[in-house]
């Protein structure tokens, strides 16, 4: 699934292509993605100017002329496309053109996971598509971040994957995040001093930084809008790389579940909690 550092590389890569222009034409035919209805979205879509954009977490959002939004989840599979002509691809479920008639923006999806939603104003986004999300972990304050886990008796992986918590963070970023701050997934933030915390919180600050220098990690079918693959799965110590030798210690990555997902760690690096 794109986590954090992926949607950040889809939406610096897309803003200088559609920036500024007005829409013209919406084509959508799976209800499934579209909110909150395939009418609304196209009428609420059509006409409108592209004027910038946000992100929370996994939540991309373009600001539209009129003080509307486009939210756009990817979901485990989602990709916008810029093109000029259709894409050679299967599973495109939508398709935004534009009145300069230039590149069309698609998206494609192919385990339909995701969702695309029109929300006419700040408060429907809030209430609708960023209902549940807590801050942003990019950049978060040591402060707000200590304050968010800090007692919880939920696992730290299980913990940093809660999106109410703080919004971004998923499978492979909380692994990679632990494995640097040298502290077991299966700990509990409530049995930790605020010194652990803020080693965390660091480690996370540099993966995510170091994942979005190189576009993001591509593990799957991950690619910005310029159709360009990340490497930051190239720098992973410990996402799916049950087995092998850690980076740091040379001891052999292994993987538990844990709370329904995968969960790679060193067990020398970052001990089971006594």
């Amino acid at each position: 699934m794109p986590e954090l550092p992926e949607v950040e590389s889809v939406r610096r890569t897309l803003m200088p292509r559609i920036q500024g222009r007005r829409i013209a034409k919406v084509e959508a035919r799976e209800g499934k993605l579209i909110r909150p209805s395939l009418k609304v979205f196209r009428k609420g879509l059509t006409g409108r100017q592209v004027l910038g954009s946000e992100r929370r977490g996994k939540l991309l959002m373009l600001g539209l002329e009129g003080g509307a939004f486009l939210a756009v989840h990817l979901g485990m599979t989602g990709q916008l496309i810029m093109a000029a002509h259709r894409p050679q691809a299967d599973h495109l479920h939508v398709v935004i053109g534009f009145e300069d008639g230039g590149e069309s923006l698609f998206y494609r999806d192919v385990r339909r996971f995701g969702f695309l939603a029109f929300c006419p104003d700040r408060a429907a986004l809030l209430a609708g598509p960023l209902a549940n999300y807590g801050p942003d972990a990019l950049g978060m304050a040591d402060a707000l971040f200590v304050e968010r886990l800090a007692g919880r008796r939920t696992p730290l992986k299980s913990l940093l994957l809660d999106q109410r918590a703080l919004a971004g963070v998923g499978n492979i970023y909380a692994d990679e995040a632990l494995h640097r701050a040298g502290l077991s997934p299966c700990a509990r933030a409530a049995d930790l001093d605020r010194a652990d915390l803020l080693r965390l919180h660091e480690a996370l600050q540099e993966t995510l930084a170091e994942s979005l220098e190189r576009g993001g990690s591509s593990v799957r079918n991950f690619v910005d809008a310029e159709g360009r693959p990340g490497t930051f799965q190239e720098a992973h110590r410990v996402y799916r790389r049950t087995g092998q030798p850690c980076p740091a210690c040379g001891a052999t990555v292994e993987k538990i579940v844990l709370a329904g997902r995968s969960t790679h760690f060193c067990p020398r690096c970052q001990p089971a909690p006594r």
